[in-house]
């Protein structure tokens, strides 16, 4: 996982960055005499970078998708679980001396496997399979057929909001990491400023406190800062 290499917040570096933007509608010419390679292709560039920041929107709507599609797992769990729970009656009911299909069926060990969202995905793709088995046994025993064909679809309705749930967690690792070195690209673009500012306004301080990183510190952002980790 990359490491942001700012001390501050996020919200602090988008703020200091979008604040040297505006400072370079006057100051660029000053920098490029200085620097060239500090013009506008690099102003545009940090310019850039907050507006993809900012459209992006952050972990924040990450963990809100991946509460939704949670949320949509727990449904279908929810729902597995009442479908089971009515399979299970005509299960008894068709076979009450027949404990090894019974067992087939989940009777006594579903309790445990609905525990596990991992349990119920595998459970329930084999459990439509054995309906199909002994769906003759069980019509003739009463079991309603729209139960016994409600259970393939749930098991992959279940499957599938597992998958995306999945899908969901792998993406959020990779939108973080995109993020981070966004956020970092940005950062150097505020440090290569900086830096430069220390010379191009090294007769005017007020000039030259503009540029400053947002600290307590009166010296120029000329090391490298420790790095942390982002949350």
């Amino acid at each position: 996982m990359s490491k942001k290499s700012f001390s501050y917040s996020q919200e602090t570096l988008i703020q200091y960055a979008n604040d040297q933007v505006s400072f370079l509608e006057d100051d660029l010419d000053a920098f490029i005499a200085f620097d060239p390679d500090l013009g506008s292709t690099k102003r545009d560039a940090m310019s850039e970078l907050i507006t993809w920041i900012l459209n992006e929107g952050g972990d924040d709507i990450n963990v809100s998708q991946l509460g939704d599609t949670t949320e949509t797992v727990v449904n279908e769990m929810k729902n597995a679980r009442v479908m089971y729970n009515q399979l299970r009656y005509w299960v008894v009911k068709a076979f009450p001396n027949r404990k090894a299909v019974q067992r087939q069926f989940g009777v006594g060990r579903f309790g445990k496997l609905a525990d596990s969202q991992e349990a119920m995905v595998t459970f329930l793709s084999a459990l439509g399979q054995t309906v199909e088995e002994f769906r003759t046994d069980l019509e003739a025993a009463g079991a309603p057929t729209t139960l016994l064909d409600s259970v393939a679809p749930q098991a992959q309705s279940l499957l599938d909001a597992n998958n995306a749930q999945e899908k969901k967690k792998g993406s959020r690792t990779v939108d973080t990491e995109e993020r981070i070195n966004k956020l970092n690209e940005l950062h150097q673009h505020t440090r290569d400023y900086n830096n430069a500012a220390e010379f191009v306004f090294y007769d005017s301080p007020a000039m030259r406190d503009r540029y400053r990183p947002p600290s307590n510190s009166n010296v120029a952002d000329l090391e490298p800062e420790e790095t942390e980790e982002l949350d």
